[in-house]
């Protein structure tokens, strides 16, 4: 199974236009190069704006991707808590934080997408994460790692946490027996990045301080456990802007966050994975020049949320 992934698109119409049009290109090179199915792993909006989740899916709706067994798809804390764009937004984002309902933006960000959710496995009908969907020779299982906001452990709510119901629904579905032979790849936001270790390591000991505190994922160790007493083979994920592929405890993390909100006027990549039962590869790929010839049409796309 070929997948393709991208992650942390932070759609913003005013601050950021330019990343929608790269996600098209992104987009419609994955499928020019054969993938699939589709990876989004979260951030979809810059700041919590329902006007970008309406532009993602009138992307997909484009590409016939708005489907459960062609696109799957998980919240970041964006999508939920949103991000300062200018100084004022800096001095009041925790208090925008406090006055979020946390769970009430997770609702909204399922019910958006919920075509992407359909004829999921899911321990609950009520629940969305942990879900999984079940291929020929692959299960892909999704979680929700976005901790509530807290002013002790999560000041910029940027922090992750898998919370305790869904690591049990996580155990249950890992460990189905009828599950047994498939490439089971987790589907998440956060980075498991060991400690200390950060997308910035060459730069200033202050900002990996910084950084170690506002972007981690507490309960990595954990969930590390479950994943290598279940057999995962591969963990997709975003948060930090880069793109890496690293190993903990021989499992294999791809990191897609740099795919599209990368400080780069054009620069646009995305992950290629092929995942067969006895091999999984993993390699950048970036649209040739000719499919960065933007028609008009794609400008469209920008004026749905104006």
């Amino acid at each position: 199974m070929r997948i393709a992934h991208i992650s942390d698109l932070h759609f913003n119409t005013k601050f950021k236009s330019g990343n929608i049009l790269k996600a098209k290109r992104l987009i419609k090179h994955a499928l020019n190069s054969g993938a699939e199915h589709l990876v989004i792993s979260g951030d979809i909006s810059d700041n919590s704006d329902e006007k970008d989740f309406i532009i993602l899916k009138e992307i997909l709706k484009r590409f016939d991707l708005l489907r459960s067994d062609k696109t799957s798809i998980v919240i970041g804390n964006h999508d939920i808590f949103g991000g300062p764009q200018t100084a004022q937004d800096v001095l009041n984002f925790p208090s925008k934080c406090m006055n979020t309902n946390y769970h009430q933006k997770v609702a909204k960000f399922i019910d958006h997408f919920k075509e992407l959710f359909e004829n999921t496995i899911r321990p609950h009908d009520e629940l969305f994460f942990p879900f999984a969907k079940e291929f020929k020779d692959v299960l892909l299982v999704g979680l929700n790692s976005n901790a509530e906001y807290s002013r002790l452990k999560n000041p910029f709510a940027s922090n992750g946490h898998v919370s305790k119901i869904q690591r049990q629904f996580l155990k249950v579905i890992l460990t189905k027996n009828e599950f047994k032979e498939k490439v089971k790849i987790i589907l998440t936001h956060h980075h498991f990045y060991p400690k200390n270790v950060t997308s910035h390591s060459s730069e200033s000991t202050m900002w990996n301080r910084i950084e170690n505190y506002t972007m981690k994922l507490r309960g990595k160790k954990k969930l590390l456990k479950l994943f290598l007493e279940s057999n995962v083979k591969l963990v997709l994920h975003g948060h930090s802007h880069e793109m890496k592929e690293y190993f903990r405890e021989g499992i294999r993390f791809v990191n897609s966050g740099g795919s599209v909100d990368n400080n780069l006027k054009d620069e646009a990549s995305l992950f290629l994975i092929d995942a067969f039962p006895f091999e999984i590869t993993a390699e950048i790929s970036t649209p040739t020049l000719e499919s960065k010839n933007i028609a008009t049409q794609e400008k469209l796309i920008v004026s749905l949320a104006s």
